[in-house]
């Protein structure tokens, strides 16, 4: 996958995220503050394969990161758990 078209899908997945994250204002106070959101397609396993390497990197700068997978649920769209990839 090219740079170009992994950014320009995770700006829509990140755009859903951020949606998800302001109408749920408690879910920043889980996390650390500083950590960075890394999301997880339900259907796009390119996407995500290229976000794993995302999160090995941002691993590698000491960054806390929290990973964002999207599910096919309709009550809850989105599982967070701290990156271990």
């Amino acid at each position: 996958m090219s740079k170009n078209k992994q950014i320009s899908k995770n700006l829509d997945l990140s755009e859903k995220l951020a949606y998800y994250i302001a109408a749920h204002p408690t879910l920043n106070t889980k996390f650390p503050k500083g950590s960075a959101y890394v999301a997880f397609s339900a259907t796009d396993a390119k996407l995500n394969a290229a976000n794993k390497k995302l999160v090995l990197n941002l691993n590698k700068e000491g960054k806390k990161i929290i990973k964002a997978q999207e599910t096919k649920n309709e009550n809850k769209p989105w599982n967070f758990s701290f990156a271990s990839i």
